[in-house]
């Protein structure tokens, strides 16, 4: 039987609003009238200062900035406080804005973009067997309009960071594709690279990931793109073939220096936590996903190793792993929020991630002080830097950082004012139409509540032959 598929490219451009900071950078999947992504940021000041407002620069212990400026040249903030002296930097009016570091998406699987809705309540149509199903058609064209789409959607709702578990890599092309339309993206991603699919019981392409290790200069964007290792155990933790397999997979990892990220869920994921414990797989490097029911001890272990937790409550409830309660995770050391997948969320929308993760903890508790939004915030911003590697670089506007930064209008809330608690404000009134400037690395991708530089029709085409060759295939 077949299924209906509800996304249309209307709704997917019309979605984003607009489609994005540019054009689309060379390459074989790239448009043919394509520009250098570098032509793409001529459009951004290189010096620029928003001036008034409130600022919530997320370094730890800091109140919020009332009426205050932050400065940014070259891409870097230069300085954050009241009356900056900015000589001729472009001024940006933050009159009744809150200003604070871009949101960190410590998980996602992006490329399943043209899967929204398409995920019901039977047994064919449950996220796993579909997306399983469906996976395996994804042409490298298919992997590009996934990726891209995902990543202007992100960009557009205040996210400029997100780690992109690529698990439908099933040919150097379609990886070539992921990092293409990653770079023709302004968001700031790292690319986990993947088996062929969710359940590949074969090796990870190890001679294709240090190809790209070796030559990752002319995929970097100039640091804006960085590189990881997407890792399974075997659904068999008993068959020594298989984890033998893996076990090179994650020495090869090591030996490349590279992050590693692994799923810790599903019927098994006790058994599976042991299985990192039990093969000294905690270290620094790695990070677990999900772990919803995770023990006490195993919690201690990951603390104890150093190794970082991701929590995507969304879509963790959507397929049933139980509650994700942010009090049963209180002492994870590194510690980071995930959409899990634009598709599956049902959007690139970290702000929903925070309010449902807020709502879950006090709907259970019975408290509604149990949450504090500021620690909440932070694992949205300068926490969720930490836990992947990045907070020297990016995750609270300190000077000398990345200028990845994002201001929320609270008009567009119909508030006409300044919230008095502006990290109650953010995790629940916070949307992506209250985002009205994006910035990743300096550089403005959204100004306006508008996404830069786009002409949709050079990708229209493109969306409606992705989603008639889907629909084909269901």
């Amino acid at each position: 039987m077949r299924h209906a598929l509800p996304l249309t490219r209307r709704r997917l451009l019309g979605a984003l609003s607009a489609l994005a900071g540019s054009s689309l950078v060379p390459g074989a999947y790239a448009s043919d009238e394509s520009e250098d992504s570098d032509d793409t940021a001529s459009d951004s000041p290189t010096r620029w200062c928003i001036k008034n407002a409130t600022i919530l620069t997320m370094e730890e212990g800091k109140a919020p900035l009332e009426k205050a400026d932050i400065w940014v040249v070259d891409g870097r903030i230069e300085a954050v406080g009241e009356s900056l002296d900015t000589g001729d930097s472009e001024m940006i009016s933050g009159e009744g804005c809150i200003v604070m570091p871009g949101l960190v998406d410590t998980h996602n699987h992006m490329w399943q973009t043209q899967m929204r809705g398409m995920f019901g309540q039977t047994e064919q149509t449950l996220f796993f067997p579909l997306t399983q199903r469906l996976s395996e058609h994804f042409r490298p064209g298919d992997i590009w309009i996934g990726e891209y789409l995902a990543a202007m959607e992100n960009v557009n709702a205040g996210v400029t960071t997100s780690c992109d578990f690529f698990d439908n890599n099933r040919s150097p092309e379609h990886c070539q594709a992921a990092l293409e339309a990653l770079g023709a993206s302004p968001l700031r991603t790292r690319l986990m690279f993947g088996n062929q699919s969710k359940t590949a019981g074969s090796q990870i392409d190890l001679e294709h990931l240090s190809e790209l290790v070796e030559n990752w200069e002319r995929y970097s964007e100039r640091g804006r793109l960085s590189l990881g290792l997407a890792w399974r155990l075997p659904d068999n933790l008993g068959n020594q073939d298989a984890m033998a397999v893996k076990r090179r997979e994650f020495e090869a990892a090591r030996e490349m220096n590279l992050p590693v990220s692994v799923h810790v869920s599903g019927d098994n994921h006790d058994g599976l936590f042991q299985a990192l414990i039990d093969g000294e797989f905690l270290i620094p490097e790695l990070q677990v996903v999900h772990a919803t029911n995770a023990r006490e001890e195993h919690l201690s272990a990951l603390n104890e190793a150093g190794a970082s937790l991701s929590l995507t409550p969304m879509t963790e409830h959507r397929v049933g792993y139980g509650l994700t309660r942010l009090s049963h995770f209180e002492s994870v050391e590194r510690l980071g929020l995930g959409i899990d997948g634009n598709a599956l969320a049902g959007s690139g929308d970290l702000f929903s991630v925070m309010k449902h993760a807020a709502l879950t903890e006090i709907g259970a508790s019975e408290h509604q002080t149990s949450v504090d939004c500021e620690r909440l915030v932070a694992l949205a911003t300068r926490l969720g830097a930490e836990s992947i590697g990045l907070g020297d670089e990016i995750g609270t506007l300190s000077p000398g950082k990345q200028a990845d930064l994002i201001m929320l209008d609270t008009h567009q809330v119909s508030l006409g004012m300044l919230p008095g608690e502006p990290y109650a404000f953010t995790v629940f009134a916070a949307t992506p139409a209250s985002v009205s400037l994006v910035a990743v690395g300096g550089r403005i991708a959204k100004r306006g509540g508008q996404l830069l530089n786009m002409n949709d029709e050079q990708i229209a085409s493109r969306i409606d032959a992705s989603l008639s060759h889907l629909r084909d295939k269901l």
